[in-house]
């Protein structure tokens, strides 16, 4: 049943501006950032720090206007009752966010690809290889998975509105806590973990091996708080009845 959903839910996204965006952003962005680094002085190892912190405080914000979009589908569509009338509603919403995280994988390892691609064709021989952004990437969307599982219950419990505050929230306290602001709390800050997980990672393999221990630390937390979201998914699912929410 699950594969049938998901199969489905891929075929309703063809085509989408969801789709399409998952493609299309991480071209623009590696771009841009390409295209000033080329004429840039900063050193290697700062470029490509500045670059996933970046994408790290963006991402929860376009996971928010994502999950919003699916949503916005399913209200569409007969205000829920396709989902409602679905003989496993929790196949189905599973289906949803499954669908978003493959989607997010593709479009963090096809930014990895070609970031790391130009960069290494900027700077020749970089002090970086591109397993370190691939890996950068895949850190990063690990992160993400809490926030896909909560903003899609966002979505569906409180409306599109606010799972967009949630990410638009979430990037801020990204952005936020890349300052010594977060310095000793954000292990336990799941909205933060975009930009100070890959952040930790590229810190180890660039610059301090000593960072180790501070990733080994955050594994166990990481790990409790993924198993609670999935099972706070679950039962959001197995008993969803529709969305209240008149936006």
């Amino acid at each position: 049943m699950f594969t049938r959903c998901l199969r489905a839910e891929f075929y309703k996204m063809k085509r989408s501006p969801v789709t399409i965006s998952h493609i299309i952003i991480p071209i623009l962005v590696s771009a841009v950032f390409l295209a000033y680094y080329a004429s840039s002085g900063w050193e290697e190892i700062d470029k490509i720090t500045a670059f996933y912190q970046a994408l790290g405080s963006a991402f929860p914000v376009l996971i928010g206007i994502f999950v919003a979009s699916t949503m916005d589908q399913e209200q569409n569509a007969g205000a829920f009752q396709n989902l409602l009338t679905l003989r496993s509603k929790t196949a189905a919403l599973f289906s949803k966010v499954v669908a978003l995280l493959l989607l997010g994988l593709f479009a963090l390892l096809f930014t990895a690809v070609l970031f790391g691609s130009g960069f290494n064709m900027i700077h020749g021989q970089s002090s970086a290889s591109m397993g370190v952004f691939v890996i950068a990437s895949l850190v990063m969307w690990l992160s993400a998975i809490p926030l896909y599982l909560i903003f899609e219950i966002f979505a569906f419990v409180f409306g599109k509105a606010f799972a967009i505050g949630a990410g638009l929230l979430s990037g801020l306290i990204s952005a936020l806590f890349l300052t010594g602001l977060g310095m000793y709390v954000w292990k336990v800050v799941p909205f933060s973990w975009a930009t100070k997980m890959p952040d930790a990672y590229l810190v180890y393999e660039l610059a301090d091996r000593s960072a180790l221990s501070q990733i080994k630390s955050q594994a166990p937390i990481y790990l409790i708080v993924v198993i609670a979201c999935f099972a706070g998914y679950y039962v959001f699912a197995a008993n969803y009845e529709g969305s209240k929410i008149s936006e």
